[in-house]
């Protein structure tokens, strides 16, 4: 555990030299609700996604919250409102992360969710509410066999992998670093699949992936500089160079150039 943080300190001091790390937690901050939670507007009310996103780029670099605000947020929930996996596991997430204990709503929403969806998003969703209950992964035996498409975005790629790495299932882990390489352009991102254009969530999507498949980007210089150019004026990150910031791509960009830091690359 100690080794684990004096890595995760590292690698933020390595940012820091790239980045302003204070601006982005203040513009975090700033989207802090009152009542706990948070919003990527300052007036509108808070929501789970944004919380959740919001709540994993501060842990990623080592700020806290206010515990007592968002435990308050999170007793809030209406559960009658949550029937989305993918709702689940931020929830499951953000009680984890606060060291609460996992509501009841969540495991019988889990077990009833599992008898619901059969996809390869509620797979890949229940995969990692699975680790974070502490239980052993469990492939869902009606799921169907999982393909590659010739025009596979990222993010559908990205779950893909997860869920054929987390239950052993073979595949040419070469052609898909070569492909996810190709996703690449000049300025440095990587788009939906090659040939389109660079967006901060198919960036980051592209960094996870080879990253999962011990490979790195052709250029990592560039991607590092694209990321880096979509930070704004008050410190959080659009999708793109000037473009509006929001939590989701803040935390794309930060959980990105982290992972750029320990895949190596040019001296600081």
């Amino acid at each position: 555990m100690i080794e684990k943080f004096q890595k995760s300190k590292d690698l933020i001091e390595k940012l820091s030299n790239r980045l302003n790390i204070s601006t982005v937690i203040r513009y975090l901050k700033e989207r802090e609700k009152d009542e706990g939670g948070f919003s990527f507007a300052i007036d509108l009310f808070p929501n789970i996604e944004d919380t959740y996103y919001a709540i994993r780029t501060l842990e990623l670099l080592n700020a806290g919250v206010n515990r007592t605000n968002m435990m308050n947020y999170l007793k809030s929930i209406n559960w009658g409102e949550i029937n989305l996996p993918r709702t689940i596991y931020m929830l499951t997430y953000l009680h984890r992360s606060l060291n609460m204990e996992i509501p009841s709503h969540t495991i019988d929403f889990f077990k009833k969710g599992r008898s619901g969806h059969h996809t390869l998003d509620a797979q890949y969703y229940f995969d990692e509410v699975q680790r974070l209950l502490n239980q052993p992964l469990k492939a869902d035996p009606f799921l169907p066999s999982i393909q590659f498409q010739e025009r596979e975005t990222l993010k559908s790629l990205h779950k893909k992998i997860s869920v054929l790495l987390n239950h052993g299932i073979d595949f040419n882990k070469e052609e898909v670093i070569r492909w996810v390489q190709w996703c690449q352009n000049g300025d440095g991102g990587f788009g939906f699949f090659p040939g389109t254009t660079s967006f901060m969530e198919n960036t980051y999507y592209a960094i996870e992936i080879l990253s999962k498949l011990c490979a790195s980007p052709w250029e990592v210089h560039d991607c590092r500089e694209l990321i880096l150019g979509c930070q704004t004026k008050n410190g959080g990150f659009g999708r793109a160079p000037i473009s509006f910031p929001f939590i989701e791509s803040t935390f794309h960009a930060i959980a990105g150039l982290l992972l750029l830091e320990k895949m190596g690359g040019e001296e600081i």
